[in-house]
């Protein structure tokens, strides 16, 4: 398990829902050995209208998750996860014992009667639980991105109300598809500020853009959505945003 979790906000199922995860897992998974996926699956005694936990229900979840966390993982169980929707919140492992996982998960829950819940394992290999469900696709992953740089704005006193120049990156492998982003993106109001060519990867012709904005939770990833779908139409990749503090 790494120290690398974060969550994002989807639909599953058509529901709304969130997805707790460990991203740092994906660099070294599939492990050969933890063969197994494992679940709980428990029902939430006090879930919102639309299925996602409340905040009465809190503590009581995460107290849940810690005991789960400290009494099932070991050197044949990791965590990878959660879900959250429906009702109902979803713990996601992976395990070597799919044997013994039900006993085990009725010990740790046992103190938790009033809670309902499911535990069972499949054989999943290639981590298809991970990989195809838990992890974020690529917009997913750039608003947890945005969140982050927020969080670190907001951490060095930033109040995130003040509009400034915000500066992006953006990365293609021919001037050409470069040119055509930019002419895009300018017709949005964003300037250019640089180009440059870099010693490294395919994609070595950098475009430098920035236009006035507020950084907020509420606001950053309308702009920059807009600027992460029209690089991978030029066949570029959008490689994040940056700007000054504003105490």
């Amino acid at each position: 398990m790494s120290e690398n979790w974060d969550f994002y906000a989807l639909q599953v199922d058509g529901e709304p829902a969130s997805i707790f995860l460990d991203l740092g897992m994906q660099s070294d998974a599939p492990h050969r050995a933890l063969s197994h996926m494992a679940y709980v699956s428990l029902a939430m005694n006090q879930p919102r209208p639309d299925g996602l936990s409340s905040h009465e229900e809190f503590d009581a979840l995460l107290k849940i998750e810690k005991a789960m966390q400290a009494n099932l993982c070991a050197e044949n169980v990791v965590y990878v996860g959660r879900n959250t929707s429906g009702g109902s919140r979803d713990f996601y492992f992976y395990t070597s014992a799919p044997e013994s996982w039900q006993s085990k998960v009725a010990r740790v829950l046992s103190v938790f009667d009033d809670y309902e819940y499911e535990a069972d394992t499949r054989e999943h290999a290639k981590w298809s639980t991970y990989f195809d469900f838990l992890l974020p696709g690529e917009i997913d992953r750039q608003r947890i991105e945005n969140r982050r740089v927020c969080q670190a704005l907001e951490q060095r006193g930033d109040a995130l109300v003040a509009e400034r120049e915000i500066d992006h990156w953006s990365y293609f492998d021919k001037p050409a598809a470069a040119d055509a982003y930019l002419a895009e993106i300018v017709a949005s109001g964003f300037v250019l500020r640089a180009r440059s060519v870099s010693d490294e990867g395919e994609l070595r012709h950098v475009v430098q853009a920035w236009r006035a904005d507020v950084p907020s939770y509420r606001t950053i990833d309308a702009v920059t959505l807009p600027l992460f779908e029209a690089a991978a139409r030029h066949g570029g990749r959008y490689d994040g945003w940056e700007c000054p503090v504003e105490a």
